[in-house]
């Protein structure tokens, strides 16, 4: 059982101002260590925790720092959790030379890739909007807030803004952190300056050829392209390959020859591996162009005339496939990370307007209509009771509980998220053509039942009880909190 020490919640990796890179070092967090202490009680002993009870420890401090009710303890249970990811960061940045097969020697180091990603110096408390990417700087003494400059963000909090612990039972922190630091653009750039990270010449060759290269391609060789993709992304498409794209078998090769033949093109099986990867280089050249702006100064490959061949230059790793096949589950993570708020954030808006417009309508109550909305701050901010909202607007229960009707309410909103969301996420799908997820009805039927699972879970079930609870506590579903945000925005605009 893999085991973590409770001080990377307080104790954060950090890059010296004004020292070298490799002169890096650990910050203790006080404020962090205080509070973790304090949430944490029964902790203070531990010198370390269970995978499974620090997982528990993650998601109690996200949905803390996800929280508006105390924009202070949400910035100190952020930075618990920054001071962690920061661990992370330092450890993916330390793989990723062996990735490419880099030693201390060749093309860069891990200390290199540093600056890119460990931003986080701690000293700095930071909530996020819950609706949009902002990142906002808290002023402890006065309660203020001001946001962050586009290109400033710290890439820890971001990290954190995309993670929902409650999303998938087999997604962590750990590997959430990893996988969005190896996607990091600055380092994807870093990388392709060096050629790497690119795809391979196979994976290039299954794309489509952009217009842009016309003149740079010979007559021959969009009929070249255009047999390899006739076999090659068939037979991948058949056997329903992902991943790295591997050379073609030699019986492929025969099947390219015989189509081009047909054209009247002749090669031998050499020539036409030859052809292909001078095609390729090509099209590498100009995706970096595109990524990048810039092409690589290495040769990925080096040509040997006495064979006529060609074969991987010694001095630059190897580089591997990034397309979207390779990454479709991924994406759909993200995707869903980032979708079901807002959705819900959509849907609580047009039910209520609605309502509004319902209760417009209706003689007996067309006069609570405009009232609507500050009814629902008495019940979800204020915490006041039905019973007690109709004895502000001196109405009866019965009356009281006819206009806000929120068991329907309520029951409207799931239902229509669980739609939304899940129409949007398959536009998603064919938006970013996820081709697997797509070409497979089950794994679909598996992906709405989990999606209406954790929208229960993690929505409706909590704002359920709420309705029926006898005791007066403060209403704390993400629900319950949305309404909040969009009566608190609405005012403002009001």
């Amino acid at each position: 059982m893999t085991m973590v020490s409770p001080i990377k919640y307080w104790q954060m990796q950090i890059l010296p101002i004004g020292e070298d890179v490799q002169l890096k070092h650990r910050r203790e967090i006080s404020r962090a260590k205080e509070f973790f202490k304090i949430q944490f009680p029964h902790l203070n002993s531990n010198c370390t925790l269970p995978t499974e009870e620090n997982k528990q420890i993650q998601t109690v401090l996200w949905e803390i720092f996800r929280s508006v009710d105390n924009i202070y303890r949400s910035a100190i249970a952020g930075l618990c959790l920054r001071c962690y990811v920061s661990h992370r960061i330092l450890i993916t940045c330390k793989t990723i030379p062996h990735i490419y097969n880099v030693s201390t020697e060749d093309l860069f180091r891990y200390t290199d890739l540093l600056p890119f990603v460990l931003n986080d110096d701690g000293k700095t408390l930071v909530i996020v909007n819950s609706e949009s990417r902002t990142q906002y700087i808290l002023n402890h003494h006065d309660g203020t807030t001001s946001a962050i400059a586009k290109g400033g963000e710290f890439f820890s909090v971001d990290i954190l803004r995309r993670f929902n612990p409650n999303l998938g039972s087999n997604e962590s922190l750990d590997n959430w952190t990893n996988r969005l630091t190896r996607q990091n653009e600055e380092i994807k750039s870093f990388l392709w300056e060096f050629g790497l990270a690119t795809p391979s010449d196979w994976g290039l060759l299954c794309k489509s050829i952009p217009r842009s290269l016309c003149g740079f391609l010979l007559t021959g060789d969009y009929e070249i392209v255009k047999a390899f993709q006739t076999v090659y992304r068939r037979d991948r498409l058949k056997t329903r390959q992902k991943g790295r794209c591997l050379e073609p078998a030699p019986s492929q090769l025969q099947e390219m020859l015989h189509l081009l033949q047909q054209e009247s093109i002749t090669f031998s099986p050499l020539e036409l591996i030859y052809h292909l990867k001078r095609i390729a280089e090509i099209l590498r050249q100009d995706w970096l162009y595109r990524k990048s702006g810039y092409i690589k100064t290495v040769s990925t490959e080096v040509y040997n005339n006495p064979t006529h061949d060609y074969f991987d230059n010694p001095n630059l790793p190897y580089h591997i496939d990034s397309d979207p096949e390779d990454l479709e589950l991924e994406k759909l993570q993200e995707i869903c990370a980032n979708l079901f708020e807002q959705v819900l954030h959509q849907t609580i808006a047009e039910v209520i307007q609605e309502r509004i417009e319902y209760l417009q309508k209706s003689r007996g109550y067309k006069n609570f209509a405009q009232r609507f909305p500050e009814g629902l701050r008495l019940y979800y901010q204020e915490n006041i009771s039905l019973g007690e909202i109709a004895k502000l607007w001196e109405i009866e229960w019965s009356k009281a509980r006819r206009i806000f009707k929120l068991e329907d309410f309520l029951e409207i909103v799931q239902y229509r998220s669980e739609e939304i969301f899940l129409d949007k996420l398959l536009q998603s799908i064919n938006k970013y053509q996820l081709t697997r997820i797509s070409y497979e009805p089950d794994y679909l039927k598996n992906i709405a039942a989990e999606i209406r699972e954790f929208a229960y879970k993690k929505t409706f079930k909590e704002a359920k009880a709420e309705l029926v609870t006898s005791k007066k506590q403060m209403k704390n579903s993400l629900f319950a909190q949305i309404i909040r945000i969009y009566l608190s925005n609405s005012h403002q605009v009001a």
